[in-house]
């Protein structure tokens, strides 16, 4: 068990419903700095009342235990994800080809997760994913921090990152207890003691699918950016265990990836409550190593985007059918056991937007797509645009800004591509 976790822990109770909610650790405290030095630089605004999360508390495990989340439309969304024809229907974007397109792109995935299902594990989304070995008896001998870290950023995009950063153990950021889909109950918080190191990875999604939600169509683009990403922490922290480090692969398990990336300078925190990254906007999987491999840490990345969401821009607000994003200032005022307590920071409603999710049988992205800073930079006169744009929207100037904002819906960018057009779009792009 971390150092890190509580000591009741050993006395978990057993399975969580209307009797038995999950445990509150309450304020934080002796874990070191309530607020640290680079909070400002991040953006982050930490209050005395701020708690570590409660994995049990996720929406995603709430769908398992809570009757107040739990139905029959939660179940068969969980079940989509792994059986073909569940949720197809005749209708535009909902189709079996849709969901055989959006499934397909959950394979890599899906094989991770069932390596560890008889034992009671999730890796990747409840536990962090076991590795295939332990680390190499003959430790590599790292005579410069700097060279070994240019070195592992290298071995990141040969593998197929789009970013890399580099950030320190924060234990603000992880979970107090994790949670057992096998017993629907908590248990012991997992991760591995002694790895001050965080490698944060962003991987892209497809620009295209992304342009046809609502729809199963662009599931595609969310599936294959998790898979992508759970091959490429896996195929990192091989790297590194076999220098002799140890190396824990992580992706949606553990702890919060958004303040990590943060850290690492991957990115500022959005208005629809994703990573906003400077190239590819939220549209964006990410994915940790944990290790004690020596390396230099990154600095926090700041480009305007929380001036432009704060006095611009409610697009994704306004577009978000479940109205589940704030159209109103940071608070740290929330409105369900599944949000943070004490950052304050644009909050999401986690249940109106995965009741909307589960509803339609699949996942939801319309606040990427209809985000501004969500462009495709595939060619340089799209890359030329972009850059252009992302100046504009982090002028000083209001003016400027509104400029920017009234630019992009003008344009047309952010309108929804009709699932039957990125087919064509598709079939004409293989050839």
């Amino acid at each position: 068990m971390s150092a890190h976790s509580k000591a009741g822990q050993n006395d978990l109770p057993g399975s969580l419903g209307p009797k038995r909610w999950p445990r509150s650790e309450g304020p934080y405290r002796n874990l070191g700095e309530l607020r640290h030095p680079k909070d400002h630089a991040c953006g982050f605004d930490i209050t005395d009342r701020f708690e570590r999360f409660n994995q049990a508390n996720d929406i995603y495990a709430r769908g398992q235990w809570d009757p107040r989340i739990r139905s029959e439309k939660v179940i068969n969304w969980f079940k989509g994800m792994f059986k073909p024809g569940i949720g197809a229907r005749d209708a535009s974007g909902y189709t079996i080809r849709d969901f055989a397109l959006r499934n397909a792109g959950w394979m890599g995935t899906n094989l991770t997760i069932q390596r560890g299902l008889s034992e009671g594990r999730v890796d990747g989304f409840l536990d962090h994913i076991q590795p295939y070995s332990e680390p190499s008896p003959e430790k590599v001998e790292i005579k410069s921090t700097a060279d070994v870290t240019e070195e592992i950023k290298r071995v990141a995009r040969l593998f197929g990152a789009d970013m890399v950063g580099i950030t320190a153990y924060d234990p603000r950021w992880h979970y107090t207890n994790s949670f057992s889909t096998k017993s629907l109950a908590e248990k012991p918080y997992a991760m591995p003691d002694g790895l001050p190191n965080v490698i944060v990875i962003a991987t892209s999604m497809h620009y295209d699918a992304i342009q046809s939600y609502p729809s199963a169509t662009a599931g595609v683009a969310v599936g294959h950016g998790y898979s992508r990403d759970f091959e490429l922490v896996q195929t990192i922290a091989t790297y590194i265990l076999n220098l002799g480090y140890r190396a824990v692969a992580s992706v949606n398990d553990s702890s919060q990836a958004i303040p990590y990336a943060i850290q690492a300078g991957l990115g500022e925190y959005g208005r629809n409550g994703l990573l906003m990254t400077p190239k590819f906007g939220p549209r964006v999987r990410i994915g940790r190593i944990h290790t004690d491999l020596p390396l230099n840490h990154d600095e926090p990345t700041l480009f305007g985007v929380k001036e432009f969401c704060d006095t611009t821009c409610r697009r994704c607000a306004e577009s978000c059918p479940p109205q589940a994003i704030s159209y109103d200032a940071p608070t740290e005022e929330i409105s369900s056991v599944s949000m943070t307590i004490g950052i304050r920071k644009w909050q999401v409603d986690p249940e109106k937007c995965f009741k909307f999710w589960t509803n339609q049988g699949t996942e939801c992205g319309v606040c990427m797509r209809v985000c501004p800073y969500n462009k495709d930079t595939s060619k340089p006169r799209k890359r030329i645009y972009y850059d252009v744009w992302r100046r504009l929207a982090a002028s000083g100037f209001q003016p400027i800004r509104s400029l920017a904002l009234w630019l992009d819906v003008r344009l047309g960018f952010g309108q929804r591509v009709k699932p039957e057009k990125y087919w064509e779009r598709f079939r004409s792009s293989s050839r």
